[in-house]
């Protein structure tokens, strides 16, 4: 049998049917829509609200909030990324001090010396002369904390300003430790 030479094929060849179409449609002819072509208006109008859609007032207020909180929390993380803060956290958080326990000892104080003030009086002076000396020892701890973090900056980031650094060490530092944020990366104790 000849590949090129048609006169050359065999008769089992010519005797297979051709397949047929399937579809017996015309295929010139379009299929049947089932909606009219939506004007020019109309598909702008559509092509927008998928773009922007029209929210009720309380569907705004959740999507607004949700954005506010969203762009909150990048800046948050923004700020806190910091090598300075960084730093800071961790040297505050891997102190053990009596300032992360002056909020507490502070409220107790209040509470005992209101009932013991109507009692008597040499004990409220003694109470308060205990809050004055607890100010005074916030205030030392406070005070060698800067000065060693300071130390510890100048070593490990001397190009980094303090600026701000102060007022953030007595926020954190006054803190309970569970009431933190960022949360503590280290133990008390450990090494940083």
């Amino acid at each position: 049998m000849g590949l090129f030479r048609p006169y050359e094929r065999s008769a089992s060849d010519a005797a297979e049917p051709e397949p047929t179409p399937a579809s017996t449609e015309n295929p010139a002819k379009p299929a049947r829509k089932d909606a009219p072509t939506p004007s020019r208006r109309e598909a702008e109008a559509a092509r927008r609200e998928r773009l922007n859609p029209t929210l009720s007032a309380k569907e705004m207020r959740v999507k607004e909030r949700s954005a506010k909180n969203a762009l909150r929390d990048e800046q948050f993380a923004r700020t806190e990324s910091a090598p300075g803060k960084v730093l800071m956290r961790d040297f505050v958080d891997s102190r053990k001090s009596i300032s992360q326990w002056s909020m507490p000892i502070l409220m107790v104080t209040l509470a005992v010396s209101l009932v013991i003030s109507s009692l008597s009086t040499d004990a409220a002076l003694a109470v308060t002369w205990f809050t004055y000396s607890l100010f005074i020892l916030i205030a030392a701890d406070l005070f060698m904390m800067w000065r060693k973090y300071k130390r510890l900056a100048a070593e490990r980031l001397p190009k980094e300003p303090l600026k701000g650094l102060l007022g953030y060490m007595i926020n954190r530092a006054i803190n309970l430790r569970r009431l933190r944020l960022p949360a503590p990366r280290v133990k008390p104790g450990d090494t940083i």
